[in-house]
């Protein structure tokens, strides 16, 4: 079993180097875990992450020939906000503008991975 707390403490080992926050939501946009600066906002960038992830699904597998999104990069105006599915789960996290792609991916990559076996065990459960 995942405990949250244990999850928390995941997520916060990659707020580091100009990462303000990492969030676990579910595909509908609910908060599942959060880990960072808390600006009361957490909730709102959820449900915008997720809307966004599931238009570029959707609009995507015409586009790429049915191969199914990896991750999304957006460049905005307060950071840059990454989004990567895990298990049926997706992961956000949203850095300073001047923090590198390549760092924002690995960091994405490693929790991903980390994450994926145990998620997938709850989520298939639930």
């Amino acid at each position: 079993m995942l405990k949250p707390k244990a999850l928390t403490r995941v997520l916060e080992q990659a707020n580091t180097g100009g990462i303000h926050c990492t969030l676990l939501l579910n595909q509908e946009g609910s908060l599942m875990a959060f880990a960072g600066r808390s600006e009361k906002k957490e909730h709102v960038t959820a449900a915008i992450a997720a809307n966004i992830w599931m238009s570029y699904e959707k609009n995507s597998r015409v586009a790429i020939d049915d191969k199914s999104l990896e991750l999304i990069v957006l460049n905005c105006e307060d950071g840059r906000v990454l989004i990567k599915k895990v298990a049926s789960l997706l992961l956000c996290i949203y850095a300073q503008s001047s923090v590198g792609l390549g760092l924002l991916k690995a960091k994405s990559e490693v929790l991903a991975g980390y994450l994926e076996t145990p998620l997938t065990q709850i989520v298939s459960t639930t």
